[in-house]
């Protein structure tokens, strides 16, 4: 039994050491093909993500959580000034802070994710 155990920590301390490099070098981690479309999928890298804007973006979220979760659902609202200016609070908080804006408006994924539905 100790023999058993000594070889599975064997096996999996190097699987554990390398996963993180293998999820950090951009490696295609799936494709799916729907009709004429395909989407890659590839590991998440942080490196390229300017974490004071997210930690700005994230303090407004959490105090605004209907806006941030209308947004989720619907990213093109991110650039849409009819929207910005029925929520003032987002409109103040992006004309203090266009940078942002500009960046969610680029990858809007990097700011707002899809809260889970009710059962998920």
């Amino acid at each position: 039994m100790k023999r058993i155990s000594t070889l599975l920590i064997a096996l999996a301390l190097p699987v554990a050491f390398a996963a993180p490099a293998i999820a950090q070098d951009g490696k295609t981690l799936g494709t799916v093909v729907n009709g004429n479309t395909t989407t890659v999928f590839k590991a998440a890298d942080s490196r390229d993500i300017d974490t004071h804007k997210l930690k700005m973006w994230n303090e407004f979220a959490s105090t605004h959580p209907k806006v941030a979760s209308q947004l989720a659902n619907k990213p093109a609202l991110i650039t849409d000034d009819a929207y910005a200016k029925k929520h003032p609070e987002l409109g103040t908080f992006f004309s203090s802070h266009p940078d942002i804006r500009q960046a969610m408006a680029a990858n809007p994924g990097n700011y707002v994710a899809i809260p889970p539905r009710p059962g998920e």
